[in-house]
Order: C-alpha cells, then sequence, then structure tokens
C-alpha cells in the first residue's frame, strides 16, 4: 500500500527529495516568517530540526545526544552562525515548552541564552552580551537550508538510507498529509 506523500513525491522522474522537505518543513515556517512572525516561525525551524533529526538517526535514548543535535552536528555549519548545536537545543526546549528564553541549562548557566533578530543590527544598538549570545534568524534559516541540501545529498551517496527514510518519515505528520474533510456550512433554521 503506497501512502500519499510517496504518490505525490516519487514520479517517473524520480523522488523529488527537496520538494517533499521545502513543502513540509520550509514552507510553514517560511509563511511564518514573511508575516513577520518571528517566534512562531522559529518554533516551525526547531520542530522540523527535530523531525529531520529523527527521520536520520532514528529515536534516541538518554546515553547519546539527541536526534537533533546529532543531525546539527552532521551537517550544519553553525560556527557561522556564533551558536552551537546544544545552545539550539535548549533555545529549542526553552521556545517549545515554555515561550520563553531560559531552558532549565540555561537557569543553571551551562548554555547561553539565545536571542535572535532580523535584519542589520544598528552600530549604536547596545547588546547586552553577558546575559544572552544573539543570532541572525536569516543567517540560520540559510545554513539550515544548506545543511537540508548537505543531507539530502547523503541519500545519492547511499542509496541504502531510502528504506529507513520511508519507515520514519511515515511517521511524521505535515499539514499536506493532513485528511482534509468538506464541511457544509450550518443551515440555520427559522
Amino acid at each position: 500500500m503506497s501512502v500519499d506523500w510517496q504518490d505525490k513525491y516519487i514520479t517517473d522522474q524520480g523522488f523529488l527529495f527537496t520538494e517533499l522537505i521545502n513543502d513540509d518543513f520550509f514552507q510553514p515556517f517560511r509563511l511564518l516568517f514573511q508575516a513577520k512572525h518571528y517566534v512562531s516561525s522559529i518554533k516551525l525551524m526547531l520542530i522540523a530540526i527535530d523531525s529531520i533529526g529523527f527521520i536520520e538517526f532514528g529515536e534516541s535514548d538518554r546515553s547519546t545526544p539527541p536526534p537533533f543535535i546529532k543531525w546539527l552536528d552532521k551537517y550544519a555549519k553553525l560556527s557561522s552562525i556564533g551558536v552551537t548545536s546544544r545552545e539550539l537545543w535548549e533555545h529549542r526546549n526553552s521556545l517549545l515548552h515554555m515561550s520563553n528564553l531560559d531552558s532549565r541549562q540555561v537557569k543553571k548557566g551551562s548554555v547561553a541564552r539565545l536571542v535572535s533578530y532580523v535584519g542589520v543590527l544598528p552600530p549604536n544598538v547596545q547588546l547586552n552580551k553577558e546575559e544572552a549570545k544573539y543570532y541572525d534568524l536569516n543567517a540560520l534559516i540559510h545554513e539550515f537550508g544548506q545543511a537540508c541540501n548537505r543531507w539530502i545529498q547523503t541519500y545519492s551517496d547511499d542509496p541504502k538510507k531510502f528504506s529507513s527514510f520511508v519507515e520514519r518519515y511515515d511517521l511524521v505528520v505535515s499539514d499536506a498529509r493532513m485528511l482534509h474533510i468538506a464541511i457544509e456550512p450550518k443551515r440555520h433554521f427559522k
């Protein structure tokens, strides 16, 4: 039995890998970003990294880093942004679980608080670099895209990975695969 994402993205021309990742992950957070809902955009991007990390590495146990960190360490070049995978993991934890900037590890002082910005910071802006590390959200989005390109290339380099991709991708939920049922408007009787 074929699932609908396979019907749409596995064609006679081949596997439309970049289109699938764009439609399921990039497009939703891009729409939020363009509407200037930056925090919501970051949240969706971090969830996308979680999902793609799971697709690549499967479930994790407490003895190894989460797939989120492993995926970023393997495919992303975060040094150009000035953040680490562990800092982004804690950023993710604080944003997704509490909608704030202070995860437990940030509160303990073991990981820096991350604060994103959009645009070019004016030279006269005073940043409190003792309290937080600042990163350019556009740069992170761009690097996430580049990391996805590197990751996608591994499937060309090692086609055997595709079977675990299909198995794990079938577990990922996305808007494109949600069941849409047309609901007729309620009829009001007088």
